[in-house]
């Protein structure tokens, strides 16, 4: 078997980009693998190297079904993220639903599929309403009211349009131009939503998901005398690190929100940061809700299950590049207690190739938060 790109590379990224997007594949040697671009702009896969060694094979994105034996859907989703030739998260996420909504992973990872889907759809919506809703009380001294429903029907948003005129004047557009902005902007906030929302949108959940999941480590590492243990104290700190960091890129996500006016004024220079700060955003939770769900699923089962998924946690740890956060000194310290050695799915007392635990995985791929 050979591996082009070499085999057991360091794998020590600078950039997010460099570490890649984690990939829902089926197949237990792909568990949590990466796609990302070379330095043709050709996808490619990174997997960790297998029997423990060092690094991550490293193999071109046409390859990998030649190399492995993917099932029917791990084929879809390989050929779904291909023909969008992008590997940043919410691509690759939207790639793993609608794959998913095909039905080649079963029904229940079908039905969640359909229900992620829907609940996207509504965040998108719900966002958009309410930054709408907060430049026109702004900026029209709360002239013009308006309903959910407005965003859903042709009158509705004709109606919002007529009443954008002084506004977008204002701006120096038009109104259907700044209709359209702030559409797009709704749609890049929807993941994190905005202050007021009557919920959390899919990165606000996840954030707080990661804060818990650092709690519940802890607590089980403190209670437990393996070497697991430290597995998992290290995985919380990786945990904490990057729920605080999350939170950071969040908060300035938004905060161009406070001064809409200049940012739709000179919307096709403003909207290049915005996206860029949101990307970044997306990189750093990518990868942690797989770990979250894994976690929840062995969390009420016997020790040796626990140690297993554990080992199995700290193996896959999301690395932030410490380019991506040069400012936070403690980073590099956190992230050297993280790189002891571990064997994919191997149990944590025997050594060898726990099948129970490639079975655990495959089902807590098909979860979601």
């Amino acid at each position: 078997m050979t591996f082009p790109g070499g085999v057991g590379q360091q794998f020590q990224p600078t950039r997010f980009e460099e570490r890649g997007t984690a990939v829902s594949f089926t197949t237990p040697a792909l568990s949590q693998s990466r796609v990302r671009m070379d330095d043709r702009e050709q996808l490619e896969l990174t997997v960790s190297a297998f029997s423990g060694a060092k690094g991550n094979y490293v193999i071109r994105w046409r390859d990998v079904p030649e190399i492995f034996s993917l099932t029917m859907h791990d084929r879809a989703l390989q050929d779904a993220i291909l023909a969008r030739r992008s590997c940043l998260p919410p691509d690759i996420r939207q790639a793993t639903l609608e794959t998913a909504k095909t039905g080649l992973a079963g029904p229940e990872a079908q039905r969640s599929a359909e229900e992620e889907l829907a609940e996207l759809e509504n965040e998108i919506l719900l966002t958009r309403f309410f930054l709408f809703r907060q430049v026109i009380d702004g900026m029209s001294d709360g002239q013009m009211t308006l309903q959910v429903s407005d965003l859903t029907t042709s009158s509705g948003r004709e109606r919002i349009r007529s009443g954008l005129g002084d506004i977008a004047e204002r701006l120096g557009t038009n109104s259907h131009e700044l209709y359209i902005r702030l559409e797009r902007w709704g749609e890049l906030l929807a993941p994190i939503g905005l202050p007021g929302m009557p919920k959390k949108c899919r990165i606000g959940r996840l954030i707080e998901a990661i804060g818990d999941l650092a709690d519940r480590l802890d607590r089980w590492a403190s209670t437990d005398k393996s070497e697991a243990a430290g597995l998992a104290r290290a995985s919380a700190r990786m945990a904490r690190f990057t729920e605080e960091f999350a939170r950071e890129l969040a908060t300035a996500a938004l905060r161009p929100v406070e001064y809409a006016d200049r940012v739709l004024s000179n919307w096709d220079k403003a909207v290049i940061p915005l996206k860029r700060d949101l990307e970044r955003l997306w990189w750093t939770v990518d990868g942690w809700e797989f770990i979250i769900l894994l976690w929840r699923a062995h969390e009420d089962r016997d020790r040796d299950a626990q140690r297993a998924a554990v080992t199995e946690i700290y193996r896959i740890l999301p690395i932030i590049p410490e380019k991506e956060a040069a400012n936070r000194p403690n980073l590099h310290g956190i992230q050297e207690s993280s790189r002891m050695q571990v064997r994919a799915l191997e149990g944590w007392n025997s050594g060898m190739l726990d099948l129970e635990m490639v079975r655990r995985v495959e089902t807590v791929k098909r979860g979601r938060i």
